[in-house]
């Protein structure tokens, strides 16, 4: 039993490990959130958006994180230094390019955390202990591999064309051309592809399938639930008194 559960073993580490229902309610709960408007859910905002750009260091994207933490120092810097002295257009524009991105940027941050530290194998486990229907599944098993493909293919094909020097300084046109024709056609392909690879593994099959994937919650995943638990209570609390 020992070996099999070594066998088994990643090089994960216990934050990048958690229970997929875990990762999907905290998508929900930080997107959700960082909507919200009022001095409370301004706190919350710095707050998660701060623990959001943490969880990028548990899946080993330390060069992301820099350039991510440096984007959000500077953006904050602009909103209270520059923001104040600019009038019209330019601080309404200002305004609401800060606004947007710092509403939208934990949650992408956690969606790609979701996205990068959960196995396909581990989210299909834990939709039929669920009972989802098998209509969902697969398409949502798919989606999981489908866009760390596209990505790997899009750097492949920026790979192919610098090696031809045809760059969007030197060639735009022709850099459009024979980037996104490529693209597309090999988006077909890889859907495809990723939808027979779905039905080869027996996604669609009438009976019961085994999983070696152990999906349990945690004491970490119901440490996360209860701070979720609150972040909402102080989410809707703020937005009864608010409104």
């Amino acid at each position: 039993m020992m070996v099999m559960e070594d066998s088994l073993a990643d090089g994960r580490n216990i934050v990048a490990k958690l229970d997929p229902r875990t990762k999907v309610a905290l998508t929900i709960t930080v997107s959700t959130i960082l909507i919200s408007s009022g001095d409370v859910q301004s706190i919350l905002r710095l707050c998660l958006t701060f623990c959001s750009l943490a969880l990028l260091l548990s899946i080993q994207k330390q060069v992301l994180f820099i350039k991510f933490f440096a984007l959000l120092l500077v953006l904050i810097s602009i909103q209270y230094w520059v923001v104040p002295h600019s009038e019209g257009i330019i601080k309404f524009a200002l305004l609401a390019f800060i606004g947007i991105f710092m509403n939208i940027f934990p949650g992408f941050i956690v969606g790609y955390f979701t996205l990068s530290s959960t196995k396909v194998s581990e989210f299909i486990a834990v939709m039929e202990k669920m009972k989802i229907p098998k209509n969902i599944i697969i398409p949502v098993s798919v989606i999981f591999r489908f866009f760390p493909t596209i990505v790997e293919e899009y750097r492949n094909i920026s790979y192919a064309m610098r090696m031809r020097d045809i760059t969007f300084s030197k060639h735009f046109f022709k850099t459009i051309e024979y980037r996104m024709i490529p693209l597309i056609i090999s988006v077909v392909q890889i859907g495809n592809d990723l939808s027979f690879a779905a039905m080869t593994r027996g996604m669609d099959a009438p009976y019961k399938r085994t999983n070696i994937c152990i999906v349990k919650l945690k004491f970490l995943d119901i440490m996360l639930i209860i701070l979720m638990i609150i972040l909402w209570i102080i989410y809707f609390k703020g937005k009864l008194f608010n409104d």
